[in-house]
């Protein structure tokens, strides 16, 4: 009997937990409906992973402040120790997905103007243009790196606002990757779909 009980406290509590989280949305804002074999980022943006990449992580560790960070990788792996003496895995290539809610959609684009403006001075700034993949607009950087201890020598990057949402999807290639960073870049971008 008690353990009768103690199995339904533990369900009714799993259930209570499940509805804590916002649904994924039915539709998508290009009129897609929203696909479970997505990767849902905030319940904002859902990811069709492109072919070639390899899905990573969905962290929303930070989505009590309203930012989630998501990665996905080209190619195999290898070992590497970064920065903070930490082990890690470089792979070919890279993608990193970060989205951040605001109070309004003016603080949203003041927030992606701002990434924008710290990519500028950290990066070496090839080409700047503004573009849109899946109706949503982007300002679109091409770069390559100006640290030497970093594992990845060139990238492009995207930043927005869609709503209430800062978005910022940036692709790191490492010297070696023989793939175009924009044209990978635009690819993944046409490959996201955003909450009706």
């Amino acid at each position: 009997m008690k353990k009768q009980c103690w199995m339904t406290l533990c369900l009714c509590g799993l259930l209570c937990l499940t509805g804590c989280g916002a649904p994924a949305p039915d539709t998508a804002a290009d009129g897609t409906a929203w696909d479970e074999s997505w990767v849902t980022v905030g319940n904002v943006i859902g990811v069709e992973t492109p072919t070639g990449m390899t899905f990573r992580e969905n962290s929303d560790a930070l989505s009590a402040k309203g930012m989630y960070y998501t990665t996905w990788s080209i190619g195999e792996g290898s070992p590497t120790v970064n920065e903070d003496g930490e082990d890690a895995q470089v792979y070919d290539a890279q993608v990193y997905l970060l989205l951040a809610g605001y109070d309004d959609a003016a603080k949203a684009e003041d927030a992606a103007s701002e990434w924008l403006d710290m990519a500028s001075k950290q990066y070496a700034v090839e080409k700047t243009a503004s573009e849109t993949y899946n109706g949503q607009a982007f300002t679109v950087i091409t770069y390559t790196y100006t640290s030497e201890t970093n594992p990845y020598s060139r990238g492009a990057s995207a930043f927005g606002a869609y709503g209430n949402f800062a978005v910022n999807v940036e692709l790191s290639c490492q010297e070696e990757f023989d793939g175009s960073a924009p044209e990978i870049l635009a690819n993944f971008l046409e490959h996201c779909h955003y909450a009706a």
